[in-house]
């Protein structure tokens, strides 16, 4: 297949935003990476960007959608991950990323374009990437996030306003009901006792035990520590 065109004249670009990486309800070993849509609203303080109820799912493997938690929950990291190595690489060569677009859709496959300005001659250049890597780089340095207005209404979600279960989805809500339940409330008193072990340690013990979760690539329990260090400042 040719690379992707990352002219984009033709087509306008839709800002995004990254909001979340959420399990995949088809495998266990990958995820689905949430992107909102973003639009421009004036009022009395200027003009904001403001989400909307539409949004693309894309999916991601399971290094990637930590490299993107990590960035989303500012977590640190003792050894470079995939994209902080080419952020070190793009220093040295004095390369920065201007932003990233999502240019391309084909066999439910997406294709990103990392927009760069080198400044040893001036010159903007364009690197085909996976949106999952590029996503990851340009949440660490914050810039932008686009996609392709056409690629974008083909592809798009939305949230239900209200919905409105027909029965064979009631029935089958109704049987999984009992074991949901179940499990949902084993899950509860998990946490429950989890946050309170977290509570009753020291500041000094949440953060030995961060710099471990980290080195065992444990980012969700990472983000758990991260988030009671939060709450007492």
């Amino acid at each position: 297949m040719e690379t992707p065109s990352p002219n984009t004249e033709q087509n306008s670009l839709i800002e995004l935003r990254v909001e979340d990486v959420l399990p995949s309800p088809q495998t266990t070993d990958a995820f689905s990476l949430i992107l909102r849509e973003l639009r421009e609203e004036q009022d009395e303080q200027g003009t904001h960007q403001v989400p909307t109820n539409r949004y693309i799912s894309i999916i991601i493997g399971q290094s990637e959608a930590r490299a993107i938690l990590v960035e989303l929950n500012k977590l640190p990291t003792h050894r470079p991950l995939t994209h902080e190595l080419f952020h070190i690489l793009s220093l040295h060569t004095r390369c920065d990323l201007l932003m990233v677009n999502i240019i391309h859709f084909e066999n439910g496959v997406y294709y990103a374009d990392m927009v760069m300005l080198n400044h040893q001659n001036d010159k903007t250049i364009h690197i085909d990437a996976r949106p999952s890597d590029a996503i990851a780089l340009a949440l660490k340095l914050g810039v932008m996030i686009h996609i392709r207005s056409d690629i974008f209404e083909e592809n798009y979600q939305e949230d239900a306003k209200e919905q409105k279960e027909d029965e064979r989805f009631l029935d089958a809500m109704r049987e999984d009901m009992d074991e949901s339940s179940k499990r949902q409330q084993e899950r509860q008193s998990q946490e429950e006792e989890f946050r309170v072990e977290l509570s009753e340690m020291s500041k000094k013990e949440l953060l030995e035990l961060l710099d471990a979760a980290v080195d065992s690539e444990d980012y969700e329990l990472a983000e758990k520590i991260q988030q009671e260090l939060d709450k007492r400042g």
